[in-house]
């Protein structure tokens, strides 16, 4: 009677478009190793999955918070993992581009949601939502404190070897994962806002700043501040400011992007690889 009822309701969800949801709510009671199990096959090529937490119990209701997860190829050991961290787009098709990018170079890449599934490609919309995260601190912080709880249960996830990646918006939230020490080893920023004279004594990673030379938002003195006092703290950071580029050079978006620079942005995927290479 278990069964046939069961049955019916996975028939029922899977007309709803919710099978997705059930597997990952099913195979969390049968371990953690099932937990991702559906997801499995489509490695390198990612799948939305919800990622909601209360307390440390996993909760993938069919309201919940989806973020992009992507996988590497199957191996007999376990991976690092990337949480990556939107722009104030929102999670775009080129986050999850990015994700897939790290997925190919090895690691369990997984892209948060801030806006919980809005995006945009108006400025003033980007700024709203963007403004909004900012008005709820708690909640974006219980956001990225639960993607850290994702990965690390992870069957292919070595839980100890866990870095943030994150895009302007992003990039200051891939800062403030390494400040408050929530879970991560190492954070990339790419032109992420942050203050120089911040309390820094929480933080147990290394951080990676790529920064444009001509940001009007974030100024080339103040991120020379911060690499003259990353210098005084324990762990091989590194900052780098790149020269005739502005806020965004890195960023391929969707309908372009007029202050995209190809060489710039290489560079900086390069030495981002090389960077979480050494520190994971």
């Amino acid at each position: 009677m278990i069964k046939e009822n069961l049955t019916k309701k996975i028939m029922k969800l899977a007309k709803m478009g919710m099978l997705t949801i059930l597997v990952v709510w099913l195979s969390l009671g049968m371990g953690k190793s099932l937990l991702f199990s559906q997801t499995q096959e489509f490695a390198g090529k990612g799948s939305m999955l919800p990622y909601f937490f209360e307390g440390e119990k996993y909760l993938p209701g069919e309201t919940s918070i989806r973020g992009y997860l992507s996988l590497p190829e199957k191996s007999n050991s376990k991976a690092p993992a990337i949480i990556l961290i939107h722009e104030w787009w929102g999670l775009t098709d080129g986050i999850k581009a990015e994700a897939d990018k790290f997925a190919e170079a090895g690691y369990v890449a997984f892209a948060v949601d801030l806006y919980k599934g809005d995006s945009s490609r108006d400025p003033a919309e980007a700024r709203r939502l963007s403004g909004a995260v900012r008005k709820n601190l708690p909640e974006a912080f219980a956001n990225l404190q639960a993607a850290v709880k994702f990965v690390k249960n992870h069957p292919r996830v070595d839980e100890k070897r866990i870095a943030s990646v994150g895009w302007c918006f992003g990039g200051g939230w891939s800062y403030q994962m390494a400040k408050n020490n929530i879970g991560v080893k190492a954070s990339v920023i790419y032109y992420g806002f942050f203050a120089p004279k911040d309390d820094l004594k929480k933080m147990r990673g290394v951080i990676l700043g790529h920064f444009a030379e001509n940001d009007r938002a974030i100024k080339v003195d103040t991120v020379r501040e911060l690499q003259i006092r990353l210098k005084t703290l324990h762990g091989d950071h590194e900052i780098y400011i790149y020269a005739n580029t502005s806020h965004g050079f890195a960023s391929k978006r969707l309908g372009g992007n007029p202050v995209y620079k190809q060489k710039e942005a290489d560079i900086a995927g390069s030495r981002t690889l090389l960077f979480l290479k050494k520190h994971l």
